[in-house]
C-alpha cells in the first residue's frame, strides 16, 4: 500500500502545481500555456496523447 500513498501524493502535487499555476496566469494564452505543459508531462508519464481528438 506504500506505493499506492505515493502515487496519490505525487498526484496531488501534481495537481496543486496545475492550480497554482493556472491562477498565477494572468492571460489565456498564459492559462494555454500551462495547460499544453500538464498535457505534455502527462504525455510523459503515461506515453500517450491527451490533446483534442485523443479518444477519437
Amino acid at each position: 500500500m506504500a506505493q499506492t500513498d505515493e502515487q496519490a501524493r505525487v498526484v496531488a502535487q501534481r495537481a496543486e502545481a496545475l492550480h497554482t499555476a493556472i491562477h498565477a496566469a494572468r492571460t489565456p494564452d498564459q492559462i494555454r500555456e500551462v495547460c499544453q505543459a500538464a498535457a505534455a508531462d502527462y504525455t510523459a508519464q503515461h506515453g500517450r496523447s491527451t490533446g483534442q481528438g485523443a479518444s477519437q
